[in-house]
């Protein structure tokens, strides 16, 4: 093989055929769409033919690029292999892992869209997933027990490389026979006297919650306080009470009528979810795939929703 065509510009150039589209193709890898068409570009010079056809924003093969994709592929699955047998020095056969760390939402709501897609690239790659909250997460990344965290992050962290893969809206939900769902109006002047279902204390949410109920200098004294927004909604549904959560995991109750939302006073209330790694950890393929995978997934689903 000619030694301009790396390993890189091969997996630039299989995803994009199997994505069908230069923009998925970038999302997932982790590149700029013009950094992934100059990749390719090259790689198509290097053979001396043309390999794909541009028709709008999809992209079909030729003939050859039909032939030399499953070449490609076969060279990337054998590295991938190899890679996955030798990593750590041992010459080892077990399979490679990576250690996922998850809030309860982010394990619900983003993982299982997230493994769908990357088991496609990846599929000799196995998950390990631990659920905690946001500060639980961090700590054991810099402990190095976990490879990648998925979590709402509102701050830096030393040694912590963050990517941002989204920013939700934190809304009030109440039930359709709530005073508010009637009036179709949040009424600020009741909202001390609210049985506030609402993340844990120990949660980054929580404080951005006491943050906003400081700045209004209204009390916060929550009614029911859970880690998890899920059951946070639920509850919500049975009418025990007024939910603070993210508009996006309510989104089928919003739209059905089965829960009314309003959002904060003042100005919305928004968290950014992040997909962070230890700086200090070299990041192996599997790890660059994933981070890719996820951020590419995420924005479909962490969005705001229209109330």
């Amino acid at each position: 093989m000619n030694d301009q065509i790396d390993t890189k510009k091969l997996r630039m150039f299989v995803t994009t055929i199997k994505e069908g589209s230069m923009r998925k193709a970038s999302s997932l890898l982790f590149v700029t769409p013009s950094a992934l068409s100059h990749g390719i570009k090259a790689l198509e010079e290097s053979l001396g033919t043309k390999l794909l056809e541009r028709k709008g924003p999809k992209v079909i093969p030729t003939e050859v690029g039909k032939q030399f994709f499953n070449e490609a592929l076969d060279i990337l699955n054998r590295l991938d292999s190899a890679t996955d047998r030798f990593s750590g020095g041992g010459g080892n056969d077990r399979q490679q892992q990576l250690h996922i760390g998850l809030t309860n939402t982010g394990c619900s709501y983003i993982l299982p869209a997230i493994v769908r897609e990357f088991r496609e690239s990846c599929p000799h790659v196995s998950l390990k997933l631990e659920v905690g909250d946001t500060d639980y997460l961090i700590e054991r990344l810099n402990d190095r027990l976990i490879d990648i965290a998925i979590a709402p992050i509102q701050r830096e962290y030393n040694d912590i490389v963050q990517t941002q893969i989204g920013e939700d809206e934190l809304v009030y939900i109440v039930h359709p026979s709530h005073p508010w769902s009637i009036a179709s109006k949040l009424d600020r002047s009741s909202l001390p006297d609210q049985q506030l279902i609402i993340p844990a204390v120990s949660s980054n949410t929580y404080n951005l919650i006491d943050a906003r109920y400081r700045e209004l200098r209204l009390p916060l004294e929550p009614f029911i306080v859970l880690n998890n927004e899920d059951a946070i909604k639920q509850l919500v549904a049975l009418n025990m009470g007024t939910g603070i959560v993210p508009s996006w995991i309510a989104k089928k109750e919003i739209e059905q009528g089965r829960l009314h939302a309003f959002p904060t006073p003042k100005r919305p209330l928004r968290r950014r979810w992040t997909i962070s790694h230890n700086a200090n950890v070299p990041r192996n393929i599997s790890e660059f795939l994933f981070i890719g995978t996820c951020t590419a997934v995420a924005k479909n689903i962490i969005r705001k929703v229209p109330l």
